[in-house]
């Protein structure tokens, strides 16, 4: 547990420094405005999801009513219903200023749009701090919050710090190896923030979760003097706060669609294959494993590591539209590597590629030139 101020002030400083680091590559944010099916569906034991929603421009009343019932309609109907996307998230609408910075902004367009989303609007305090949690989604895979956090004129609000969520029945921790999040600031007292964990798909989805984390602000006019005579930031933290809520059960509903690609591609003299992908309405994640012929040491698997370098994934709809999944997280495995995408499987796409790095450590001038070099690889 961190209690010293100045591991706080690091923490605090490496989400903004990670928040900073998201706008070098940002999302196309023309998901915002996508026209797409309002249909989740999942090919496992051969169901499929209908989603009835409703649009036009709603006041914020019934936007709130609209978003909290979550139209995800009627189950086990095979049509699919083509409207035009939400123009306005009612109650959610702050959180569209999230989509020019945010890598995972078209998951979060596509499950607004579609009404995939839970209002929790739930507001803790801690003196001259006040955390709501706006709204929810949810899946197998992730959790996904959106929050406002305050603070009051004497502060500037800074980030969030430490945040966890635990299964509210058992204490259990839920996060599978954090997916991190970001913020952005509305103005010097007041966030509006992004914060998804991974969760094991293995287990069920809790009926109640628990949220527990820190607020850090920065003192206005007050600055530390470090060694070197450098100015330093003086930072403010919360108590320890937490807040409950219950998970909507309509997101136990749609199902991980898994796709058998099993692809061999070659790739810096290495054979590399594609064996799957993962699908879900929150994340993508397409699975690479080392081709078993080949012997694979620790050094080489490092090497794979740096040689595969996944760039995005083109979600294409029926009426040809491009969805832009970015990469927004990677690891290793024990037999290959297993990179996150977004996700827009709520809009139905009809078709799925993967682009990679073609020739891994060429240097490129221009990038033209690097898109000609790009390795371009059919999910679906």
């Amino acid at each position: 547990m961190t209690t010293n101020p100045e591991e706080k002030a690091l923490l605090a400083d490496a989400y903004q420094v990670k928040r900073e680091k998201q706008h070098w590559n940002p999302a196309d944010t023309t998901a915002a405005i996508q026209r797409g099916l309002a249909k989740a569906r999942t090919r496992r034991s051969g169901w499929s999801v209908r989603i009835k929603w409703i649009t036009g421009v709603l006041v914020a009343v019934l936007a709130a009513g609209w978003f909290l019932m979550g139209p995800l309609g009627s189950y086990g109907q095979e049509q699919a219903t083509y409207t035009e996307p939400i123009a306005n998230w009612g109650v959610l609408e702050p959180f569209r200023g999230l989509l020019n910075s945010d890598m995972d902004s078209a998951t979060i367009t596509s499950t607004l749009n579609n009404g995939y989303v839970q209002l929790v609007d739930q507001t803790v305090t801690s003196g001259i701090y006040a955390f709501t949690v706006n709204a929810v989604m949810a899946d197998e895979n992730r959790i996904t919050v959106l929050y406002t956090a305050r603070t009051d004129a004497s502060q500037q609000m800074y980030s969030t710090v430490d945040m966890k969520m635990m299964d509210a029945s058992t204490g259990d921790l839920l996060d599978n190896g954090g997916a991190g999040g970001i913020h952005l600031s509305k103005d010097k007292h007041t966030i509006y923030g992004r914060n998804t964990i991974e969760r094991s798909r293995n287990k069920p989805l809790p009926e109640q979760v628990n949220l527990q984390f820190q607020l850090s602000s920065v003192v206005p006019d007050v600055v530390n003097h470090a060694d070197k005579g450098e100015k330093e930031r003086k930072y403010k933290f919360s108590k320890k706060m937490n807040i409950s809520f219950p998970l909507d059960p309509k997101f136990s509903i749609p199902k991980t669609e898994i796709i058998n690609v099993n692809r061999t591609f070659t790739l810096g003299g290495y054979e590399i294959l594609l064996s799957e992908v993962e699908v879900s309405p929150l994340v993508t994640r397409v699975k690479f494993v080392h081709v078993p012929d080949q012997e694979i040491d620790y050094k080489t698997k490092l090497s794979l590591n740096e040689i595969v370098r996944p760039i995005e994934i083109i979600s294409i709809s029926r009426n040809g539209k491009q969805t832009k999944l970015s990469m927004v997280g990677g690891s290793g495995t024990e037999d290959g590597m297993m990179y996150s995408f977004g996700s827009n499987l709520l809009d139905n796409p009809e078709s799925m590629v993967l682009k990679l790095r073609g020739k891994p450590g060429k240097v490129y001038d221009d990038l033209q030139e690097a898109k000609k070099d790009e390795l371009e690889i059919k999910i679906k």
